[in-house]
């Protein structure tokens, strides 16, 4: 029994029955019809997974392109894109990989600033994925920038108890849960590291865990602007939790999520 494809199945499986929410979708779709006067784009997002985003993109017209590591995620992608001819997905790890080039608008959303997987320095990583959006769009071309936004990280990200944020089961007759064992967060690195571990029992009755450790860079809102000053990007509207106000410099305490909308500099 091949363990790490099962665990990977019912994750992908499980994430998509939770991970179902359309208000970030909405948003981004208004947002190109007020922006882009309802002209169809030509559009990339990154790490596409099961096609949440990249899927309505196609649907409303726009020709869309769409990358992601996870092999077990975009087969779900595939799988739903089946008969469109307007969508291209392909498997691809992002700081590796060329992006291509001459899109009108680049999307970097589910919160991907903060959800990258890197061994390497976290905060290099997150500046070459703005780069390399920058790099794929053509003079003139949009950045859909949206991640979380904190005025306290140490309040939202060190916890040391217990709790479950996924559970069900598969398609295969997988079932489990994800257990998360608490993180810390050091205010100096501004890294947040954690443990957490995947319980599962496969349709035979047989039971195992799958032990995870991650970490994560909380970047700035100073950090994430000067990175996309380098990249040659200009904030042409920001947007302070979905709403139809500015992101506050510096931020206020009811600030939690960024959405930021760049111009490629010609």
């Amino acid at each position: 029994m091949n363990r790490d494809f099962i665990a990977k199945h019912w994750y992908a499986d499980i994430y998509e029955q939770f991970e179902n929410q359309t208000d970030d979708v909405e948003f981004l779709l208004n947002l190109l019809r007020q922006r882009k006067n309802g002209a169809p784009q030509k559009i990339l997002e990154a790490a596409c997974g099961g096609g949440r985003i990249c899927l309505p993109l196609a649907k409303a017209g726009h020709i869309v392109t769409g990358f992601d590591a996870d092999a077990h995620m975009l087969l779900r992608c595939y799988r739903k894109m089946k008969g469109m001819s307007n969508i291209v997905c392909y498997s691809a790890d992002a700081l590796t990989s060329d992006w291509g080039s001459d899109f009108d608008v680049v999307v970097l959303a589910g919160n991907l600033l903060l959800n990258i997987e890197t061994d390497t320095d976290y905060a290099k990583a997150q500046q070459i994925f703005i780069r390399k959006a920058a790099s794929a769009l053509k003079p003139g071309g949009h950045l859909f920038l949206d991640f979380d936004l904190l005025f306290d990280p140490a309040r939202f990200f060190s916890s040391l108890r217990e709790s479950s944020y996924f559970s069900g089961t598969d398609d295969m007759g997988t079932s489990g849960r994800t257990v998360s064992c608490g993180s810390v967060y050091d205010p100096v690195t501004r890294i947040c590291a954690g443990t957490n571990h995947w319980e599962l029992t496969t349709n035979n009755g047989e039971s195992f865990i799958i032990p995870k450790v991650w970490h994560k860079h909380i970047p700035t809102q100073a950090q994430v602007y000067s990175w996309l000053d380098e990249a040659g990007l200009s904030i042409e509207r920001s947007f302070k939790n979905y709403l139809d106000e500015p992101i506050p410099e510096p931020i206020d305490e009811s600030t939690f999520r960024a959405t930021v909308w760049a111009k490629k500099n010609t």
